[in-house]
């Protein structure tokens, strides 16, 4: 089974450098989608499409996996970052500018995202900031799962307008860009 999963190697490193924008990080993700398959999966039938193994079920895993490591190393950050004192930021411990990019990105979005009405506030926390699924968002909300990925979209189209150029410069590492 993992001999089928391992023709689409390639494919899976370039899924997971989608979500993690770093290429070691993305192996790793790889290899724990292995692991969990080889785990998890008692069954190849279960998992082909067409005769070849579901692309859409090797993307959950890498997704899942994805989130969880979010969750674990606390990567992103739900605070708001309105509230900081950039008076009394130490500048020592920004060594290359990538946190003060981060920190200048995610106030960007917090300023974007403050002008919103409520109910869309609590969803792009859900799903950006805190990592639901749409799924589980739907259950607990009670909202059609259609509505809500109508309105996910709406604002990833919203943040690629406003912040694309910060976003760019931020993955391609000239942090000194970015004010």
């Amino acid at each position: 089974m993992l001999e089928q999963v391992a023709k689409h190697h390639d494919l899976c490193i370039k899924m997971a450098l989608n979500m993690t924008n770093d290429l070691e990080e993305a192996k790793d993700l790889v290899q724990d989608m292995y692991l969990v398959i080889h785990r998890r999966v008692k069954d190849v039938n279960s998992i082909m499409y067409k005769g070849d193994i579901n692309r859409y079920f090797l993307w959950t895993v890498l997704r899942g996996l994805f989130i969880d490591k979010i969750r674990s190393k606390k990567i992103r950050s739900s605070i708001t970052f309105e509230y900081l004192d950039t008076d009394c930021v130490d500048e020592s411990v920004y060594d290359d500018g990538k946190d003060r990019a981060f920190e200048h990105i995610m106030k960007e979005v917090n300023s974007i995202v403050s002008t919103w009405k409520p109910y869309d506030i609590k969803l792009f926390d859900l799903y950006f900031m805190q990592g639901f699924s749409l799924r589980k968002i739907a259950t607990g909300a009670g909202i059609g799962l259609s509505s809500i990925h109508r309105s996910i979209l709406k604002y990833k189209k919203i943040m690629r307008i406003y912040l694309s150029e910060d976003l760019q410069d931020y993955f391609n590492q000239d942090f000194d860009k970015i004010n």
